[in-house]
Protein backbone atom coordinates (compact mmCIF):
# COMPACT_ATOMS: atom_id res chain seq x y z
CA UNK A 1 0.00 0.00 0.00
CA UNK A 2 1.55 3.34 -1.25
CA UNK A 3 2.00 5.94 1.23
CA UNK A 4 -0.85 9.02 1.50
CA UNK A 5 0.05 11.38 -0.79
CA UNK A 6 0.74 14.80 1.41
CA UNK A 7 -0.88 17.82 0.15
CA UNK A 8 -0.97 22.14 1.68
CA UNK A 9 -4.68 22.92 2.29
CA UNK A 10 -3.46 26.65 0.83
CA UNK A 11 -0.53 25.87 -1.42
CA UNK A 12 -2.14 23.28 -3.71
CA UNK A 13 -6.18 24.34 -3.26
CA UNK A 14 -7.19 25.13 -6.86
CA UNK A 15 -11.03 25.40 -5.67
CA UNK A 16 -13.52 24.60 -2.90
CA UNK A 17 -17.10 24.04 -3.79
CA UNK A 18 -20.02 23.13 -1.97
CA UNK A 19 -19.46 19.45 -2.35
CA UNK A 20 -16.36 18.71 -2.73
CA UNK A 21 -12.41 20.50 -3.12
CA UNK A 22 -10.19 20.49 -5.69
CA UNK A 23 -6.24 20.16 -5.16
CA UNK A 24 -3.35 20.17 -7.45
CA UNK A 25 -1.40 16.92 -7.12
CA UNK A 26 2.34 17.84 -5.48
CA UNK A 27 4.18 15.58 -7.83
CA UNK A 28 1.85 15.05 -10.97
CA UNK A 29 1.12 18.29 -13.02
CA UNK A 30 -1.41 16.46 -15.05
CA UNK A 31 -3.64 15.40 -12.31
CA UNK A 32 -5.56 17.02 -9.53
CA UNK A 33 -7.24 15.74 -6.29
CA UNK A 34 -11.15 16.14 -5.33
CA UNK A 35 -11.77 15.56 -1.84
CA UNK A 36 -15.45 15.41 -0.56
CA UNK A 37 -16.37 17.94 1.80
CA UNK A 38 -18.51 17.63 5.54
CA UNK A 39 -21.92 18.61 2.94
CA UNK A 40 -24.15 15.71 3.82
CA UNK A 41 -25.05 15.69 0.02
CA UNK A 42 -21.30 15.44 -1.23
CA UNK A 43 -20.70 11.38 -0.85
CA UNK A 44 -23.98 10.44 -2.39
CA UNK A 45 -23.41 13.14 -5.22
CA UNK A 46 -19.63 11.85 -5.86
CA UNK A 47 -20.70 8.39 -5.89
CA UNK A 48 -23.22 9.29 -8.53
CA UNK A 49 -20.21 10.89 -10.66
CA UNK A 50 -18.17 7.85 -10.47
CA UNK A 51 -20.93 5.60 -11.07
CA UNK A 52 -21.43 7.70 -14.20
CA UNK A 53 -17.90 7.80 -15.26
CA UNK A 54 -17.47 4.11 -15.11
CA UNK A 55 -20.37 3.93 -17.52
CA UNK A 56 -18.56 5.79 -19.99
CA UNK A 57 -15.46 4.39 -19.55
CA UNK A 58 -17.64 0.61 -20.14
CA UNK A 59 -18.99 2.17 -23.77
CA UNK A 60 -15.64 4.15 -24.61
CA UNK A 61 -17.46 7.37 -24.75
CA UNK A 62 -15.09 10.03 -26.16
CA UNK A 63 -14.34 12.18 -23.40
CA UNK A 64 -11.73 14.74 -24.90
CA UNK A 65 -13.86 17.36 -23.50
CA UNK A 66 -14.52 15.74 -19.86
CA UNK A 67 -11.66 15.78 -16.96
CA UNK A 68 -11.58 12.31 -16.33
CA UNK A 69 -11.56 10.30 -13.53
CA UNK A 70 -8.17 8.33 -13.18
CA UNK A 71 -8.93 6.51 -9.95
CA UNK A 72 -8.91 6.96 -5.66
CA UNK A 73 -6.46 7.61 -3.55
CA UNK A 74 -5.61 8.49 -0.26
CA UNK A 75 -3.90 11.91 1.40
CA UNK A 76 -2.99 13.49 4.16
CA UNK A 77 -6.72 14.87 4.53
CA UNK A 78 -8.62 11.78 3.69
CA UNK A 79 -9.48 9.73 0.77
CA UNK A 80 -9.59 11.43 -2.21
CA UNK A 81 -10.11 10.77 -5.89
CA UNK A 82 -7.70 11.69 -9.11
CA UNK A 83 -8.75 12.99 -12.24
CA UNK A 84 -7.42 14.73 -14.94
CA UNK A 85 -5.86 18.36 -14.35
CA UNK A 86 -6.65 20.96 -17.13
CA UNK A 87 -4.17 23.28 -17.88
CA UNK A 88 -3.14 25.49 -20.62
CA UNK A 89 -0.20 25.61 -22.89
CA UNK A 90 1.91 27.32 -20.23
CA UNK A 91 1.51 25.10 -17.36
CA UNK A 92 -1.12 27.10 -15.60
CA UNK A 93 -4.68 25.42 -14.49
CA UNK A 94 -7.09 26.76 -16.88
CA UNK A 95 -9.88 29.35 -15.90
CA UNK A 96 -13.18 28.80 -15.98
CA UNK A 97 -15.89 30.22 -18.40
CA UNK A 98 -17.36 32.22 -15.56
CA UNK A 99 -13.71 33.69 -14.89
CA UNK A 100 -13.58 34.90 -18.58
CA UNK A 101 -16.98 36.38 -18.98
CA UNK A 102 -16.36 38.78 -15.87
CA UNK A 103 -12.67 39.55 -16.73
CA UNK A 104 -12.39 39.59 -20.61
CA UNK A 105 -16.12 40.21 -22.07
CA UNK A 106 -14.47 41.75 -25.26
CA UNK A 107 -13.83 38.30 -26.66
CA UNK A 108 -16.92 36.84 -25.83
CA UNK A 109 -17.38 35.61 -29.65
CA UNK A 110 -14.75 33.37 -28.57
CA UNK A 111 -15.82 32.07 -25.33
CA UNK A 112 -19.55 31.21 -27.38
CA UNK A 113 -17.70 29.45 -29.95
CA UNK A 114 -16.12 26.98 -27.52
CA UNK A 115 -19.79 26.56 -26.11
CA UNK A 116 -20.87 25.97 -29.38
CA UNK A 117 -18.50 23.10 -29.40
CA UNK A 118 -19.55 21.74 -26.41
CA UNK A 119 -22.60 21.82 -26.74
CA UNK A 120 -22.81 19.41 -29.70
CA UNK A 121 -20.23 17.50 -28.72
CA UNK A 122 -22.30 16.80 -25.56
CA UNK A 123 -25.49 15.65 -27.97
CA UNK A 124 -23.37 13.58 -30.43
CA UNK A 125 -21.71 11.47 -27.65
CA UNK A 126 -24.94 11.43 -25.41
CA UNK A 127 -23.09 12.61 -22.31
CA UNK A 128 -25.67 14.04 -19.69
CA UNK A 129 -24.70 16.73 -17.11
CA UNK A 130 -26.14 17.17 -14.25
CA UNK A 131 -25.06 20.51 -13.00
CA UNK A 132 -24.34 22.59 -15.78
CA UNK A 133 -22.53 26.31 -14.94
CA UNK A 134 -19.74 28.87 -16.14
CA UNK A 135 -18.03 27.36 -12.73
CA UNK A 136 -17.91 23.77 -14.02
CA UNK A 137 -16.58 24.46 -17.33
CA UNK A 138 -12.98 25.53 -18.17
CA UNK A 139 -11.38 26.94 -20.84
CA UNK A 140 -8.20 25.51 -21.93
CA UNK A 141 -5.93 27.90 -23.99
CA UNK A 142 -3.73 26.56 -26.56
CA UNK A 143 -0.31 28.25 -28.02
CA UNK A 144 -2.30 29.51 -30.53
CA UNK A 145 -4.82 31.03 -28.99
CA UNK A 146 -7.18 28.16 -29.35
CA UNK A 147 -9.97 27.31 -26.62
CA UNK A 148 -10.77 23.86 -26.25
CA UNK A 149 -13.78 23.72 -23.54
CA UNK A 150 -13.28 21.37 -20.84
CA UNK A 151 -16.42 20.01 -18.40
CA UNK A 152 -14.31 19.63 -15.13
CA UNK A 153 -17.69 18.51 -12.42
CA UNK A 154 -21.36 18.14 -12.18
CA UNK A 155 -21.20 14.50 -14.24
CA UNK A 156 -23.74 12.16 -13.04
CA UNK A 157 -27.13 11.23 -14.01
CA UNK A 158 -29.54 11.81 -10.93
CA UNK A 159 -32.59 10.91 -11.42
CA UNK A 160 -35.56 8.57 -9.05
CA UNK A 161 -35.74 6.10 -12.75
CA UNK A 162 -32.54 5.97 -14.67
CA UNK A 163 -33.74 3.19 -16.41
CA UNK A 164 -35.29 6.09 -19.00
CA UNK A 165 -31.60 6.97 -19.43
CA UNK A 166 -31.79 3.84 -22.11
CA UNK A 167 -33.77 5.54 -24.63
CA UNK A 168 -31.79 7.82 -26.58
CA UNK A 169 -34.45 9.88 -27.42
CA UNK A 170 -35.22 9.98 -24.34
CA UNK A 171 -31.82 11.50 -23.65
CA UNK A 172 -31.06 13.12 -26.78
CA UNK A 173 -34.05 15.75 -25.39
CA UNK A 174 -32.94 15.80 -21.68
CA UNK A 175 -29.08 16.76 -22.88
CA UNK A 176 -30.86 19.61 -25.03
CA UNK A 177 -33.31 20.63 -22.59
CA UNK A 178 -30.47 21.18 -19.61
CA UNK A 179 -28.15 22.77 -22.16
CA UNK A 180 -30.29 25.64 -23.57
CA UNK A 181 -31.74 26.24 -19.78
CA UNK A 182 -27.82 26.43 -18.88
CA UNK A 183 -27.27 29.19 -21.50
CA UNK A 184 -30.44 31.15 -20.04
CA UNK A 185 -29.15 31.19 -16.75
CA UNK A 186 -26.04 32.33 -18.00
CA UNK A 187 -27.47 35.41 -19.70
CA UNK A 188 -29.53 35.53 -16.31
CA UNK A 189 -26.65 35.52 -14.38
CA UNK A 190 -24.79 38.28 -16.74
CA UNK A 191 -27.52 40.79 -17.84
CA UNK A 192 -24.99 43.39 -19.01
CA UNK A 193 -23.39 41.18 -21.94
CA UNK A 194 -25.85 40.54 -24.99
CA UNK A 195 -24.83 37.07 -25.30
CA UNK A 196 -25.03 35.31 -28.74
CA UNK A 197 -27.70 32.96 -27.39
CA UNK A 198 -29.23 31.90 -30.74
CA UNK A 199 -25.66 30.29 -32.17
CA UNK A 200 -25.17 27.96 -29.43
CA UNK A 201 -28.78 26.45 -28.24
CA UNK A 202 -28.94 22.96 -29.37
CA UNK A 203 -32.19 21.12 -30.96
CA UNK A 204 -33.64 17.87 -30.64
CA UNK A 205 -32.35 15.11 -33.49
CA UNK A 206 -34.93 14.14 -35.56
Amino acid sequence: MSDPIQISETDHLIASGAYCRCYEHPENPDLCLKITTDNPKSVKRFKADLAYFRTLHRIQTDLSMIADYVAPCTTNLGPAHLFECVRDHDGTVSNTLEHYLKTQPEHLDAFFHALQDLGQYLQKNQILVSDLHGRNILLQRSADHALTPIVIDGLGERVAIPILNLFDSLVDAKIVRRWNRFLDKLQEAHPSLSLPLERAYLSKKK
